[in-house]
């Protein structure tokens, strides 16, 4: 759980970016850039890497690229020798491979993972559903019938680094997703749906639309048919409450699996039906930061959108867990680069967290 010490380890953190050189050169520059910053980890010995596999196989866009991973990891083994002795782990809990009933593993071998540990020898591809089911700790957060629990892999607490890579994308349900929200891959795979607030087993009497309409196919309404869930949804007091659920969730968990180090590739991001379903739009950049407001800041106005229109970021700059404005930015200017990506068509739906 974070702290005074977060807060105080948070100022004068630079955020960097990078556009217009490709791919992994914009990722080395970037990182490049704060590499004061990230200095570090020279000091640590168990290294997270924490991908975005929100898609199964078949939407690789909407996941993290094994280029931008190689990108990262590239920059990390030449600039820190040391790097070469640390345990050094990739790791993720894809939720629509758990319910789309497949599994993460299939989709680290489909977007190719597992080529990296060939080059990298003490590196280790690890996905949540190995982890013991008894090894989970509990996070306490809302639903809309009051207080619920989701349980956090303990894996978490063995890395004393964590770096999240994300691409920017729109989202269905929380407006949208960079490398603080990736984290919350950690949480258990039957637990995800919890942080949207609309299961409520610890009140299993309370009624609501819910009651009526499950929430797997409001999920499955969200992704395919938007409009339909704007209509039915619109006059719905408990979806409405649940659309500040989700960001007060996310800020809450997110003090748990708190990333070092975000790296943002923008390469392309995700507008419209996100973060599975939309188009990509090319960028061609890259952020990072130390201060994973400050990266998700940048990232955000790298899609059209200000940090205050995202709940989550925003509770958590009011809490002082970092500073999203753009004070201490290297390198490129986000406003020759950004373009006003499509809102998911339930936004308006949305935006009623901040009633």
């Amino acid at each position: 759980m974070l702290g005074k010490g977060l807060r105080i380890k948070m100022k004068n953190k630079k955020v960097s970016l990078a556009a217009g050189l490709g791919r992994k050169e914009n990722i080395r520059k970037c990182l490049g850039l704060i590499i004061d910053d990230i200095r570090e980890i020279e000091t640590k010995q168990h290294i997270l890497i924490k991908p975005n596999l929100t898609a199964t196989i078949g939407h690789a866009g909407a996941n993290t690229a094994l280029e931008a991973l190689e990108a990262v990891l590239e920059f990390l083994y030449s600039n820190f020798p040391s790097m070469g002795s640390k345990e050094v782990v990739v790791a993720d809990g894809s939720g629509s491979a758990f319910y789309e009933k497949t599994s993460t593993e299939a989709v680290l071998k489909d977007m190719g993972y597992f080529e990296l540990v060939k080059k990298y020898k003490n590196l280790k591809i690890e996905w949540l559903e190995n982890y013991p089911a008894a090894e989970y700790f509990p996070v306490e957060i809302r639903s809309i019938a009051g207080p619920e629990k989701v349980l956090v892999a303990n894996r978490i607490k063995d890395f004393d680094y964590k770096i999240s890579i994300n691409l920017p994308k729109v989202h269905n349900y929380a407006i949208a997703t960079f490398g603080i929200k990736n984290m919350l891959g950690f949480i258990r795979q039957e637990d995800k749906s919890l942080i949207h607030g609309l299961r409520t087993p610890s009140a299993p009497g309370a009624k609501s639309i819910f009651t009526y309409i499950p929430t797997s196919a409001i999920a499955w309404g969200r992704r395919h048919v938007p409009w339909l869930v704007n209509m039915v949804m619109k006059g719905s007091g408990t979806y409405l409450k649940a659309m500040k659920v989700i960001h007060h969730n996310v800020a809450q968990t997110a003090k748990h699996i708190w990333p070092d180090l975000v790296v943002i590739d923008a390469m392309y991001g995700m507008d419209g039906c996100g973060p599975v379903d939309g188009y990509l739009v090319e960028l061609n950049a890259a952020a990072a930061s130390a201060d994973a407001l400050k990266a998700d800041g940048v990232a955000a106005r790298l899609i059209g959108i200000e940090p205050e229109e995202v709940g989550y970021l925003t509770y958590l700059y009011k809490e002082g867990l970092g500073d999203y404005s753009l004070e201490g930015l290297v390198g490129d200017d986000p406003k020759k680069i950004a373009k006003r990506f499509h809102r998911h068509p339930t936004y308006h739906i949305q935006c009623h967290w901040k009633d």
